[in-house]
């Protein structure tokens, strides 16, 4: 594909229309109509108060205590995440530094609660902070205590329950929560979806009584370090390297080949789940709205000339014993060294199930 033809193919995406373009996968009608609800109910939205944040006071990256009351006098958006996930939170990571990134210099704070009580504790929180917005001093990361975090949980409404199923032990709500100055929740938004994230954006801004800052243009390194490519595409347990790619090929999770071309990185780009590679749970959030159509090109001819790292080949998979589940086999994979060999798990939990038996 001529890369003059992939310009064409980025004005009809960021005009939010496919248009049955050949190497692009087509949205389908339930996609189409859920984006326009979504976009109708963002829209819609009158931002009034829908009932009071619970109190907390947990401690947060940096050592300092972080409470409802420390967070007055601003408004604030708070998600929940923990930091050896290897599913839903990498993605709901990557929006909460999105939204940084669309508010610079904006009065706002935003707060990351960590479900993981035994493991978040302030160090490690202080290192995944590090990892993926190391100069954002608004964003606060809050480690928990069983005791401190089921009446956050009841009191933003949301849910995060042990799981024996899946790779994560822990399945919880990936919904953010906009708070407002006063402390009363305002309201509750899908990142998932383009509408509903630039729902979050502008009513974010609203609150703050500021207008989200245009952004300057961008090189290809800054856009992959902003949009935070990095602490997935850089762990080969999490993501596909990016180095070297161009020309090769990559199984999908089919069990297809497909050629790396601009084509297929324009697709992962804007739709990535479109054609995922095998062996990776992960879900890539979508940059479609996020990035507009120069910056798109600048980072697809960065990305291009990336240097191979190691070898591009798909990664090593194994089947875990207990949920019988497809897991990357990567350094901090959870493994148990036997006589027979080295047996991989999909988390922690099968691992000590596996042990038990």
């Amino acid at each position: 594909m001529k890369l003059e033809t992939g310009a064409l193919i980025v004005v009809f995406l960021f005009g939010g229309t496919v248009l049955g373009l050949g190497f692009l996968v087509t949205k389908t009608h339930q996609r189409q109509t859920e984006a326009n609800e979504l976009a109708h109910q963002a829209g819609k939205r009158k931002l009034e108060a829908l009932w009071s944040a619970p109190d907390f006071d947990l401690a947060d990256q940096r050592g300092t205590r972080v409470s409802k009351a420390s967070l007055a006098g601003r408004p604030w958006v708070v998600n929940f995440i923990f930091t050896s996930c290897r599913s839903v939170c990498p993605l709901l990571t990557a929006k909460m530094v999105q939204l940084q990134r669309k508010l610079p210099g904006v009065d706002v704070q935003f707060v990351s609660i960590s479900v993981d009580p035994a493991h978040d504790d302030p160090m490690t929180l202080g290192a995944y902070a590090q990892q993926w917005a190391p100069g954002e001093k608004r964003w606060s990361l809050l480690a928990t205590t069983p005791a401190s975090l089921a009446p956050v949980l009841a009191g933003f409404k949301v849910t995060a329950e042990p799981s024996d199923a899946g790779i994560d032990p822990i399945v919880h709500s990936s919904v953010f929560v906009l708070v407002d100055a006063h402390g009363e929740v305002r309201a509750l938004y899908d990142s998932e979806h383009r509408e509903e994230f630039q729902a979050l954006v502008r009513d974010t801004a609203t609150l703050a009584r500021a207008q989200p800052a245009p952004v300057q243009a961008r090189t290809g390194e800054q856009l992959y370090a902003q949009l935070s490519c990095g602490p997935c595409h850089d762990h080969p347990g999490l993501a596909p390297a990016l180095g070297g790619l161009m020309g090769k090929k990559v199984e999908l999770d089919n069990g297809l080949l497909v050629d790396v071309d601009e084509g297929y990185l324009l697709e992962s780009i804007l739709i990535p789940d479109a054609k995922r590679v095998r062996g990776y749970p992960l879900r890539m959030p979508t940059y479609d709205g996020v990035i507009d159509s120069a910056e798109l090109l600048t980072l697809l001819q960065y990305v291009k000339k990336l240097p191979e790292q190691g070898p591009v080949a798909a990664p090593k998979t194994a089947v875990d014993p207990i949920c019988h589940m497809e897991v990357t086999v990567a350094e901090d994979t959870p493994h148990h060294d036997a006589d027979g060999g080295t047996v991989w798990f999909c988390s922690e939990t099968c691992r000590a199930k596996y042990l038990a038996r």
